[in-house]
């Protein structure tokens, strides 16, 4: 007897990061559960008690790009709506206007740690205790 077959689902998996401070433009990218991007997926920014914000559709790779209005704290929500079943939500984690403020992850090429000299003397730091517990180690045996 053949029944119904089993259907898989796919959830959206969202992810949000700063592209500039000076207007603070975010991007936004949502993929599916395989790999797939949502495309034409609503984006919106959900006020609490308030009326949801469309900012726009994601494009083919998923992507979208938008800016936060003035009012945007920590309590706000966008979510992404793929149709029935298919819907993801974020949190801005912080109060405060700008993407830094709201806790949002800097660009990926953001490179503010390589040159910060506070970065170099922990890791020469690290190898220097590393080096030091080994020479001990070998001493020992």
């Amino acid at each position: 007897m053949a029944g119904p077959s089993p259907v898989w689902a796919h959830a959206i998996e969202s992810s949000l990061e700063r592209i500039t401070a000076v207007n603070d433009e975010l991007m936004l990218e949502s993929r599916f559960s395989t790999g797939e991007p949502a495309d034409d997926a609503v984006v919106r920014l959900l006020p609490p008690g308030g009326e949801p914000i469309e900012v726009g559709r994601t494009d083919a790779s998923g992507r979208i790009r938008f800016s936060l209005p003035s009012q945007a704290a920590k309590d706000w929500e966008v979510q992404v709506d793929r149709g029935p079943g298919h819907r993801d939500y974020l949190e801005l984690s912080e109060t405060g206007r700008t993407g830094a403020a709201l806790g949002l992850r800097p660009p990926l090429n953001s490179r503010r740690g390589v040159n910060d000299p506070w970065y170099l003397l922990a890791g020469l730091t690290l190898i220097g205790g590393g080096a030091a517990g080994m020479l001990a180690l070998r001493r020992r045996f």
